[in-house]
């Protein structure tokens, strides 16, 4: 491994000036920075390749995140396959950060724990941290040590809160409620509870199923099927909602307690009592 990939360069960054930086390390092979084909400006982002490996590897725990022209550069190992071979436990978020915490000072602190495949302070617009960092470590044994060690723990005055990150699908699924019982709306006033039964059956097996009559028997064109299994009435919601059934276009979805549906009720008067009024003052 003598090849490094340096990125979050100066649009004015060139060969020299990464030339001049890097070659206090150690003797170096070539350099090269990407630049667009047409316009043959830098694209932001360049490799450096080193004579001996341990130049390289020297660069890239000493030099990551140094400032170059104003900007903190970010060095990795040039290996396009580096991210899959990281298993995703050894990603790190953390949180809480002071604002004067940069990449830098960030990298300092969690190198001690293992290999930083990369590491990112995410900013604003103007550059400016948003208080929360994400960190790939080489191995998920170097990312429980991190957790062990820094979690909760002070930096500038700021407890840190380092935990596993979980993708957004995953984070939606721990908060989304599991449920089992499913309601349906807007169907035929001949649709029976049979109809209802043989309608959901192919998503799983089914408790109970049951159309909503009135005082005298008659349809009130909604009903609740109760599944055994929460991924088959989420299934069922996937599959049904929208569909059209004997002309009829369905609603179905989770079945809510009568205090949500309170609450939600509540929730748009409002939105549509303050679009009015700000409509009125305007």
């Amino acid at each position: 491994m003598t090849s490094l990939y340096v990125g979050n360069l100066h649009p004015d960054c060139d060969e020299a000036t990464l030339y001049k930086k890097f070659s206090a390390v150690g003797k170096i092979l070539n350099i090269r920075i990407c630049t667009d084909v047409v316009t043959k400006s830098s694209l932001g982002y360049g490799y450096v390749n080193y004579m001996d490996p341990e130049d390289a590897k020297k660069a890239l725990n000493t030099l990551n995140y140094d400032l170059v022209m104003g900007r903190a550069i970010r060095i990795m190992w040039d290996d396009k396959n580096i991210f899959n071979k990281c298993p995703m436990s050894a990603n790190l978020f953390v949180k809480n950060l002071h604002p004067n915490i940069d990449e830098r000072i960030l990298y300092d602190v969690f190198a001690n724990y293992g290999n930083i495949v990369s590491l990112k302070v995410a900013t604003d617009e103007n550059g400016q941290s948003k208080g929360f960092a994400f960190i790939q470590f080489e191995n998920e044994e170097s990312a429980n040590k991190a957790i062990d060690c820094l979690n909760e723990k002070l930096l500038l005055g700021h407890q840190l809160y380092v935990s596993k990150f979980i993708p957004r699908d995953k984070r939606l699924e721990q908060t989304c409620p599991r449920f089992t019982n499913i309601y349906l709306k807007n169907f035929k006033s001949t649709f029976k509870d049979e109809d209802l039964q043989k309608l959901c059956e192919k998503f799983g097996t089914i408790l109970s199923a049951k159309v909503m009559t009135d005082e005298n028997g008659d349809s009130k064109k909604f009903g609740f099927v109760n599944f055994t299994d929460p991924e088959c009435a989420q299934e069922a919601i996937r599959e049904l909602n929208g569909k059209t059934v004997d002309g009829q276009v369905l609603y179905v979805g989770r079945a809510k307690k009568k205090s949500e549906r309170r609450a939600e009720v509540l929730a748009n008067l409002k939105k549509t009592f303050h679009r009015l009024y700000n409509h009125e003052k305007s």
